[in-house]
């Protein structure tokens, strides 16, 4: 007779891992409700509350530098996100054409620059750029946030593209579909919630990123972590608080989007 394992043990059994959750969330979480609190503050300093007031989000909505920053980070991230959604639709397609070792290791070699740390593939980029005769600037830095977006991308489109349900493309082969009309009438719908979610993601990476950035970059091609970090530098004010908070928001939206979208996988 086969012995019933117990379906799920409560945490709470175990001692210590309430109070060790808890400390947990608060340790991660509660530094960014004080930011978004501070960013309200009245005062000059970041976290000495003055009075509540919003003239430092009109101070950062008419800061010329800021906006700059902002611009040339989402001209870099739109650009970025576009291309590295192109190329993880590109290889998803493909991987069916592959040998199911030769999609694991081409899976592994396009993931890797996640598991790369930032400040390697930085150096790695800029030693490169170098080598081929160019400078830091525009094309270099969408370039890399390119490469470094695409893996984000690829995972949510594959993973959208692994749960399709087979019979809808054997169904459509059967009444005559050509290879283009799968594509683009089956394949590509049916991936829209992937593409999105990866895009969302993809978007939100480059916008955050400052490693690689930052050996990228050069005048002109500020982005706003960049900017952000140097005006830490110079002494941290609310507007800080503004900027961080905006961003925290953007990151938020963009995790209630993918969640709904990644929720609807297997519709």
């Amino acid at each position: 007779m086969k012995h019933k394992v117990p379906y799920a043990l409560k945490l709470r059994s175990f001692p210590g891992v309430g109070i060790a959750g808890v400390a947990s969330l608060v340790f991660l979480y509660f530094p960014m409700f004080v930011v978004a609190a501070f960013s309200f503050n009245d005062g000059n300093r970041a976290l000495a509350w003055q009075g509540f007031s919003i003239r430092w989000y009109e101070r950062v909505f008419h800061d010329a530098a800021i906006i700059s920053a902002t611009r040339m980070s989402l001209i870099v991230a739109g650009i970025a996100t576009v291309a590295s959604v192109v190329l993880a639709v590109a290889y998803v397609l493909a991987m069916d054409r592959l040998s199911r070792a030769g999609s694991v290791l081409a899976g592994a070699i396009l993931a890797a620059p996640i598991v790369v740390p930032e400040v390697v593939l930085g150096i790695a980029t800029l030693s490169f750029i170098r080598l081929i005769g160019m400078t830091p600037g525009f094309l270099p830095l969408v370039l890399a946030h390119t490469a470094f977006c695409f893996p984000f991308a690829m995972m949510n489109i594959r993973a959208r593209y692994d749960g399709l349900n087979p019979a809808y493309f054997e169904s459509a082969a059967d009444l005559g579909a050509t290879r283009a009309a799968l594509t683009w009438k089956i394949t590509l719908p049916l991936l829209a919630p992937g593409i999105v979610s990866g895009a969302l993601l993809a978007f939100v990476v480059s916008m955050d990123d400052y490693m690689i950035s930052s050996f990228l970059t050069s005048a002109g091609t500020t982005t706003l972590p960049i900017y952000i970090f140097g005006l830490i530098r110079k002494g941290v004010n609310p507007s800080v608080n503004v900027v961080a908070t905006l961003l925290l928001l953007m990151a938020i939206a963009v995790t209630v989007a993918t969640t709904v979208l990644t929720g609807r996988k297997k519709s």
